[in-house]
């Protein structure tokens, strides 16, 4: 058991999975599935619910399945997940829809208890800001948005031209060198005429 603990912490308890098991990252493709049925089955009307009615729901899963769903709602990153403690035996999470009609685990728990749970700082300052997001509203500062994610991507394709242009460059410069270094190697070889150590 040792051993297997061991791996999962050099691999990661998201994408670790246990002998004759699954891993967080397996879990994630069944939640996202189960979430892309449920929208499904709400905007069909399928539930066959009055929409003016009120809409709960009540989802009984394990600890790991709890968090994967978090997870994938709020756009956690991995690094995000692996800080989140598994629920206890019948522990709830509550995520109620705030005042602008977005979802926040921070409407009916405290501060307190989200960190228990090890939401960091700015997953508690996002929960909190989501009591009164509208639908939709981007939050410009958070840093797991997609606006940070692919921060590292050119932004026009006059970029992507001078990126791949730069590339294309050190390439041919890397060939230039190694021609130079095989050639000079050659030389060496004729001159000392087979007789060199």
């Amino acid at each position: 058991m040792r051993e297997t603990k061991e791996d999962r912490e050099r691999f990661g308890r998201f994408f670790y999975r246990f002998p004759e098991g699954e891993s967080a990252a397996d879990v994630f493709d069944r939640v996202s599935s189960f979430l892309e049925s449920l929208w499904r089955d709400i905007d069909m009307n399928r539930l066959h619910i009055n929409p003016s009615h009120e809409l709960n729901f009540v989802i009984v899963s394990h600890g790991l399945t709890s968090r994967v769903f978090l997870m994938k709602w709020f756009k956690w990153t991995v690094e995000q997940f692996e800080a989140l403690n598994n629920p206890g035996n019948s522990e709830i999470r509550v995520m109620e829809l705030g005042q602008g009609g977005d979802y926040s685990l921070a409407i009916h728990h405290t501060e307190e208890e989200l960190e228990k749970w090890g939401l960091s700082p700015e997953m508690i300052a996002d929960q909190k800001w989501r009591v009164n997001a509208h639908k939709g509203e981007w939050k410009e500062d958070c840093k797991w948005y997609f606006g940070d994610f692919f921060h590292h991507l050119a932004d026009s394709d006059k970029e992507c031209e001078t990126e791949v242009a730069t590339e294309e460059e050190q390439q041919h410069e890397e060939v230039e060198n190694n021609l130079l270094t095989n050639s000079e190697d050659k030389n060496e070889e004729e001159l000392c005429n087979g007789q060199c150590n």
